[in-house]
């Protein structure tokens, strides 16, 4: 990958055009650079392909799941409420897991992390910055599906029922707990040699199953229930659900209220993301004094 200097975003002249804060322009930094790595393998049409035939077949799986069984089905309206929160997801299967992925690229692939943490722009911006660009990509995809759903498979809600409010409440406590449990899988990269890969795969598909999003968690046999319950996705996919479509899609979570459900994915959040965080703080305290930020692990 060749970069042009002459590109790089500068904080030297944008201190002097806008008082623009050093945070701010180190996420900058950060993102471009990661934007650089996610979009510069390919020619920009084989790089679109790529990123829009994934959600397009994972859209037109479910479909087929869905005609497959849907004669059977005893509650026919569980479809579109799986079909959001798929959506919605990918949030969780980019940005969380693909947090884990940049450790792997920069130490195992590029062998750049110990640059990377010893730069001006530090560890936890330089994940933030890389991120951002994750949560765009994201928000492409899960707007794609939404779309084709809308079009396709005739997954429509009621514009004028549709609760905004307590809606965007919802995703953005969702976006905030992938941020900073994003963090805590980066620090388990840290820390772990290739295996990491298997780690991150791994976690995609745990909180794919374990948060509600293709079956109701009241099928899960106890011990996997309660630990959905203390997961905040699961309570973010069922909110955005609710105020969405209208229902949701668990009889367990349907007792709840609208302001208890709120209350109980504000709760979790909060919860997982300090405990995330001081996870990765440890982590990375760890990795530091054991001396793995610049080992490689892979053949």
């Amino acid at each position: 990958m060749r970069l042009d200097p002459g590109r790089l975003p500068s904080a030297r002249s944008g201190a002097r055009s806008r008082p623009v804060p050093a945070l701010v322009q180190r996420i900058h930094a950060a993102a471009w650079l990661g934007w650089q790595i996610e979009s510069n393998w390919a020619a920009p049409l084989t790089f679109s392909v790529y990123t829009l035939i994934r959600p397009i077949g994972t859209a037109l799986i479910l479909g087929g799941m869905f005609w497959a069984v849907g004669a059977a089905a005893r509650r026919p309206g569980l479809f579109a409420a799986f079909y959001v929160a798929n959506a919605v997801h990918e949030y969780v299967a980019r940005a969380l897991v693909g947090m884990g992925w940049v450790i792997v690229e920069e130490r195992e692939e590029y062998e750049t992390l110990k640059l990377v943490y010893t730069s001006p722009v530090g560890m936890r911006t330089y994940l933030l910055g890389r991120a951002t660009v994750k949560f765009a990509l994201a928000s492409i995809t899960a707007a794609l599906v939404l779309l084709l759903g809308w079009f396709l498979f005739r997954v429509r809600w009621d514009w004028g029922g549709v609760a905004w409010v307590p809606l965007g409440a919802a995703f953005a406590l969702v976006l905030v707990a992938t941020l900073f449990l994003g963090f805590l899988v980066a620090g388990f990269a840290l820390v772990m040699p290739r295996i990491a890969m298997s780690v991150n795969e791994g976690v995609a598909i745990a909180l794919y199953l374990l948060c509600g999003v293709i079956f109701p968690i009241d099928l899960m046999p106890h011990g996997l229930r309660e630990l959905a319950l203390v997961l905040p996705f699961t309570y973010g996919y069922e909110a955005i659900r609710r105020f969405l479509l209208g229902h949701g899609a668990s009889a367990i979570l349907g007792r709840l209220g609208d302001p208890e459900l709120l209350g109980l994915l504000a709760l979790t959040t909060i919860v997982a993301s300090t405990v995330a965080y001081r996870g990765y703080t440890a982590l990375e305290n760890r990795a530091r004094r054991e001396g793995k930020l610049d080992q490689t692990t892979m053949f």
